[in-house]
This record gives C-alpha cells, structure tokens and sequence, in this order.
C-alpha cells in the first residue's frame, strides 16, 4: 500500500468537499444567521485547506492496487465525518455529539445526537440532509464521477464502495457507471421536490426531506420528524420515494434509459416488494386490532413504517417503540434485513438473505443425496462459489459485529434494548432504535463511550464491514510504504 496515493486522492475528495460545505453557508446567509454562516465558511476553507495539503504532500497515482483503492474507501469517510463535523462543534455541539451527527449524515444513518432542534438554524438543518445526500450513493461514487484523478482507479474504488453483492456496471468505463448512477440519482430526487411541493411541503422542507428520503437517511429539521407536518399526502409520496431508494439503482438505471422489462424478473427485487407488502398488511392488521386504529389510518401508518425501516431510512409518522411486541419485533427484523443491493438502504441486504436461505436448504438437500450437484442460483443464473462464501463470511462478521457492539453499548448504558437496537440501528445505518433512542428519542444522552461504538458501527456499515474489517489483518501492512518511487533527484 502507497499512502502517498492514498493521501493524494484522500486530498483531492477533501478540496472538492469544501464546496458542499458552502452550500448551507448558503442557506445561512440568506437567513441572516452569522453564527451558523461563519462555521460552514470555516469548515469548508479547513476541508479545502487539508485538501490541497495532503494533495501536496501526497503522489498522484498512475493507477491503483486494490490496497491502496480499500485505503482511500476507508478513510475517506473518516475524513469527511471529521470535516463535516467542524460546523456542528462551531455552533456548540460537543466534539463527541458532533462526529456522531456527521457520521450518522455521511452514511445515512439519521440518528441524532441534537436533543433540542430549535437551537438550530436552517444551514445546520440543510447541511445534515446535504449529508445525507452526498452519502446516499457514495461519495466515493460521486468523486469518480466527476474527477478524472479517481478515474484512474475507478473501478477498485467504485466496487470497493459498492453496496452489497453486485456486479452492475453499467457501461464499459466505470467513470461513465458513476455519472449514469448519479443522474438516476439526481433525477429521481428532483421528482421527489416537485411531488413533495405538491403535496403540500415549503420549498425549503420539500428539498431537504427530498435528499434525506432519495439518500435512505432520515434526518428531518422537524423535532418529529414527518409525523410533526400531519399531512397525509406527504406520507404517501415519501413512502413511494423511500421504496424507490430500497431498490437497486442499477435498475432504475435500466428501466429509464433502457426501457428494460427485466428489472420485474430481478428475483431480489420480487422479493423486495413482496417482503413490503406482507409486513405492511401484517403491522396494518396488528395496528387495528391491538391499536384501535381505522384501517385506512393502520394502512398509511404501517406501510410507510414498514418501508422506512426496511430501507433504513429511518423517518417516523408514529412512535413505532411504543407499538405492540409483536409489531417491533417484526420491524426489527426488516432493520436488520434491509433493503437491495446498489440501493442507498443500508442492512444486511435482500440478496444476502435469498442467498443465505437458497444454500441452507440446498444443504439439507445435500444430506439426503450427498454426491447431488445443487448450485445456488439467483434470477435464473448460477452463483459462483467465490460469491456464495463471500456471502456466508460478511454474514458471520455482521453477526459477530452486531454482538459485540450491542453487549458494549448495553454494558456502558445498563439498557439492553437500547444496546440491541441502537446496534443495529447504527450497523444497518437505520437510525432510530426502541427507548430512550426510538423515534421521537435522540442519542444524546448516551454516554461517549456508547456514542463511540455506534459510530464506529454506522461507518462499518457504511463500508459493508469488509472494506473496514481488512485492515485489522497484518498482510494488508507488510508492504506499507510512503511513495511508490524515490523523490526526484534521489538515487
């Protein structure tokens, strides 16, 4: 691994990044709020100053070995979680509180470490949606759209970032993959403002729930989130968008620039739907038996929890934590299970599951007829070996991750339920958990230590553990060095 490379393109992100930063200056200026206008100007010269440093410091690369492609996946998160913290410390969160919302912005997770949102202005508001948007994609994504730098090593990157189980590329060049992603992307979120205006939204609220939905993140600049607007027609639209965000953008891709029919063949996304509809009707039926509700209320309310858990994007038209047992503990299974591969949902993926449940039962199969050839297949097509363990390894390290930050987290707060859900809710970049942590709750009473462990859970599941987890392994350091050649003019 060069880290010479990895700080160059680390930089070239970072000075890049300092725009997005202007952005809810922007937004600051406008509403005369000096505070909020001076840390967002702040922030972006530091992200744009620690840019062009590390591109100094650092070595353009002629190309990238995947060492070095994991290396700049990873950090860059790290790195733009602390920039993107810098605002938030500005305008007087804690250090721990504030890289706790960045972190929760940049991988969509959308729980919140602010306990009282009136103590913040529009910028800050429009900044942690700006987050989540820029994060909902990837950022590394973004960057190998646009800087032809990262073009170099863009499909290291681009895989490397990728969600969940996927080969789409969508054009020959990866570079090309990223823009038609990002035009999707931008696309269905410009549909989205103009619904959500429709619907009964201001400009200003429709654009920022309009990237917190496309991004599957959850950050709302009301304290209750979309259940505080009590407008119907706004739950409808953003379930509709937020179902939109489960699904896989390779398939939006080829839907409206292809005018394919076989996305409605894609076994992940029958599944995906079919998973939808069975919980919505089950939390429905639930809701109007065990909750007193109408059915046309039960209906509104169960599907638009439903897909906004199991996309992870985490927005709340109701305390679902204090619903009945058995109506979190379904929604606690879609947290954990989340939505599709290439989607912006976080979770364990859809695919894995098919995958997962397809080789158990070709196992008991294989144990009445041991010397029967059972391939696993997926859409008709047989899954490699390579792909299935692959599959089988993040599973056990996802499990593994889950416990051991749940018993930290449970230890630190003396809660259980705040130490499971608030584990995978962070793991599954899902948001909010059940207690003190559900909903309508925040994560700022937490203690660092806890905030700690679910920040580092958010960015784990983020990167899809493996990304992460590699760098734990001696083989990826044995070859560490700081460029790849001798400076000039030493021999």
């Amino acid at each position: 691994m060069v880290l010479a490379r990895v700080a160059f393109l680390i930089g070239a992100i970072l000075g890049w990044f300092g725009l997005a930063l202007l952005v809810p200056a922007v937004v600051a200026m406008f509403d005369a709020n000096r505070t909020e206008f001076i840390a967002f100007v702040v922030s972006a010269a530091v992200s744009t100053g620690i840019g062009l440093l590390l591109r100094w410091m650092g070595e353009s690369p002629p190309d990238l070995r995947r060492p070095d492609a994991l290396a700049v996946v990873a950090f860059t998160y790290v790195a733009i979680a602390l920039v993107g913290a810098l605002p938030y410390v500005l305008v007087g969160l804690s250090p721990i509180d504030a890289l706790f919302e960045s972190m929760s912005g940049l991988t969509t997770t959308g729980g919140t470490a602010l306990s009282d949102f009136a103590l913040y202005g529009r910028g800050v508001h429009f900044w942690r949606a700006l987050s989540h948007w820029l994060g909902g994609i990837g950022v590394i994504t973004l960057f190998v759209a646009v800087l032809p730098k990262l073009a170099i090593g863009g499909r290291e990157l681009f895989f490397a970032e990728a969600s969940g189980p996927t080969d789409d590329a969508l054009t020959p060049q990866i570079r090309k993959t990223a823009a038609a992603l990002w035009r999707v992307y931008f696309a269905i979120t410009a549909v989205a403002v103009v619904a959500l205006l429709v619907a009964g939204l201001s400009p200003y609220d429709a654009i920022v729930h309009a990237f917190a939905t496309v991004a599957a993140g959850g950050f709302s600049p009301h304290p209750q989130s979309v259940m505080g607007y009590h407008l119907p027609a706004v739950e409808w639209t953003l379930t509709f968008f937020m179902f939109l965000a489960g699904a896989n953008f390779a398939l939006h891709y080829r839907a409206l620039f292809t005018g394919s029919t076989k996305i409605f063949r894609d076994e992940e996304l029958v599944a995906y739907a079919g998973i939808v509809a069975l919980a919505s009707a089950t939390v429905t039926g639930l809701l109007v038996t065990k909750g007193g509700h109408s059915v046309a209320d039960a209906l509104r309310l169960a599907t638009f929890q439903v897909v906004s858990v199991v996309t992870s994007t985490g927005f709340a038209t109701a305390d679902f934590a204090t619903w009945d047992d058995r109506s979190r503990l379904l929604l606690l299974g879609l947290m954990f299970m989340g939505g599709c591969a290439g989607s912006a949902a976080g979770g364990l993926k859809i695919v894995r599951v098919l995958l997962i449940s397809r080789y158990a039962l070709q196992e008991l199969r294989r144990t009445l007829h041991p010397r029967a050839m059972l391939p696993v297949k997926l859409s008709g097509r047989v899954v490699p070996e390579p792909v299935m363990r692959s599959v089988l390894v993040f599973f056990l390290f996802y499990l593994l991750a889950f416990v051991v930050c749940a018993a930290i987290v449970t230890a630190a707060e003396g809660d259980i339920a705040i130490g499971v859900t608030g584990a995978i809710a962070s793991l599954a970049n899902a948001g909010p958990g059940f207690g003190a942590i559900g909903p309508m709750g925040s994560y700022a009473g937490l203690t660092a230590v806890s905030k700690g462990v679910l920040i580092m859970a958010m960015w784990l599941g983020r990167l899809e553990l493996m990304t992460a987890f590699v760098f734990l392994g001696p083989r990826v350091w044995h070859d560490v060095r700081w460029r790849s050649r001798p400076p000039a003019g030493v021999s």
